[in-house]
C-alpha cells in the first residue's frame, strides 16, 4: 500500500491499495468507482457523489457537509470522526457499513437499503430514516437520535438500547422487535398514547 500525502489531485486518479492523507480531491469527470482505498483527513470539493459506488473504503476525518450519495452503493465502509451533516443518501444501499464518532445531524437515510449496519457514538440528531429497508442488522451505539425519524420503517432487527432517542419519531404498527431498554420503553409508550400509572 502506497501513501500519499498533501497532494492535490482528481477522483480519477485515486488508485485501489493507496491511503491519501491531507490530501485535496477535485472532480471526477466520470462515473465515481472507488475500491480498497484510505482518506485521512482528506478534503473534497465535489459535493455531488449520486450513483457513486464505494467499496472497502476507510475515511478518518473527512468532511462531507451536504453532500448528495443518493442511489449510490457502499460496501464494507467505515467512517470515523467524519461530518456527514446533512448528507442525503435516500435510496442508496449500505452494506457493512460503520459509522463512528462521526457528526450526522440531519443526514438522510430515507429509503435506503440497509444490510449489517452500525452507527457507534454518532451525532443523528433530526436525521432521516423514513421508510428504510433492514437487513440482517442496524445498530446504534451510544448515539444521539433526538427527533430521529423511523416513519413507515420496519424496526424489528433495529437496536437503539444504548442511544439518546429522546422525541423519536416511528410508526407504531412497525416498532414490534425493536430492541430497547427499560427506560426507552416509557419513551415508547408515551408515544403511543399509553398511561403509564405509578
Amino acid at each position: 500500500m502506497a501513501t500519499v500525502t498533501g497532494e492535490t489531485l482528481s477522483l480519477d486518479a485515486l488508485e485501489a491499495g493507496n491511503q491519501y492523507v491531507n490530501c485535496e480531491l477535485t472532480y471526477s469527470n466520470r462515473d465515481i468507482r472507488v475500491e480498497e482505498v484510505s482518506f485521512e483527513k482528506c478534503t473534497f470539493q465535489q459535493t455531488d457523489f449520486k450513483n457513486s459506488e464505494w467499496l472497502d473504503c476507510q475515511f478518518r476525518g473527512c468532511q462531507f457537509l451536504n453532500c448528495q450519495f443518493q442511489e449510490s452503493y457502499l460496501y464494507r465502509c467505515q467512517f470515523d470522526s467524519c461530518q456527514l451533516l446533512g448528507s442525503d443518501f435516500t435510496a442508496a444501499r449500505l452494506k457493512d457499513v460503520v459509522i463512528n464518532e462521526t457528526r450526522a445531524d440531519y443526514a438522510n437515510f430515507a429509503e435506503t437499503v440497509l444490510t449489517g449496519c452500525d452507527f457507534s457514538e454518532t451525532r443523528l440528531n433530526e436525521a432521516s430514516f423514513q421508510m428504510v429497508t433492514v437487513k440482517r442488522r442496524l445498530s446504534f451505539n451510544r448515539c444521539e437520535l433526538v427527533r430521529a425519524d423511523f416513519s413507515e420503517t420496519q424496526l424489528k432487527l433495529v437496536d437503539l438500547r444504548t442511544s439518546d432517542i429522546a422525541a423519536l419519531v416511528f410508526t407504531p404498527g412497525l416498532v414490534r422487535g425493536c430492541k430497547i431498554d427499560a427506560l426507552q420503553a416509557v419513551t415508547f409508550a408515551a408515544a403511543l398514547g399509553l398511561d403509564i400509572g405509578d
